[in-house]
């Protein structure tokens, strides 16, 4: 059985709450470093254009699309272009910083360094996004990768519905919200 850390029974996370589920703030700190590093290993130059990217990416407490992020940084520096974001994103990505979503088409990044594993609600209706953590849900997965002497190296479990809000409004509204 692999041996993954444990939380909670259940822990969730709507999008935007704070603090985000299992990044601590002193932490951002050391992902600069870690960048930092990633560059310099690379031959990357570092620029004021990254370190803008990159630190408004790490304030974002949420799943941001490439569109997302270049927005929050054209609040601060209107010099930066999409291209140069998305390019950013991805070095992130091979940094370790950064872990790309798929959802509904349309890719979203959420930071990675030191989170714990966590899971997905998604409503199909109005985007938000709820992390959890399930100590039975990854029990049994256990339990069953064993049964089938399967090795569980990682995944991902999204799972897609609609939220509260928009259950409350209604099957009309909900349909009328579909995306």
């Amino acid at each position: 059985m692999s041996k993954r850390p444990r939380g909670p029974a259940l822990t969730w996370r709507r999008l935007g709450d704070y603090p985000p589920l299992t990044v601590k703030n002193d932490v951002a700190q050391e992902e600069k470093a870690v960048f930092a590093a990633f560059l310099a290993k690379n031959r990357l130059k570092r620029s004021d254009q990254r370190e803008a990217i990159v630190d408004a990416f790490l304030r974002s407490h949420r799943h941001l699309s490439v569109d997302d992020l270049f927005q929050l940084v054209q609040k601060r520096r209107a010099d930066v272009g999409r291209t140069t974001v998305y390019r950013t994103l991805k070095l992130l990505q091979s940094a370790g910083l950064a872990q790309e979503l798929v959802l509904d088409g349309q890719s979203r990044f959420e930071r990675e360094y030191k989170r714990e594993h966590h899971d997905h609600f998604i409503c199909k209706y109005c985007g938000e996004i709820f992390e959890f953590v399930s100590d039975d849900i990854e029990r049994l997965q256990d339990e069953i990768a064993e049964k089938l002497g399967f090795a569980i190296e990682g995944h991902r479990h999204q799972i897609y519905g609609a939220c509260r809000n928009c259950v409350a409004r209604g099957p009309a509204a909900v349909a009328a919200g579909r995306r």
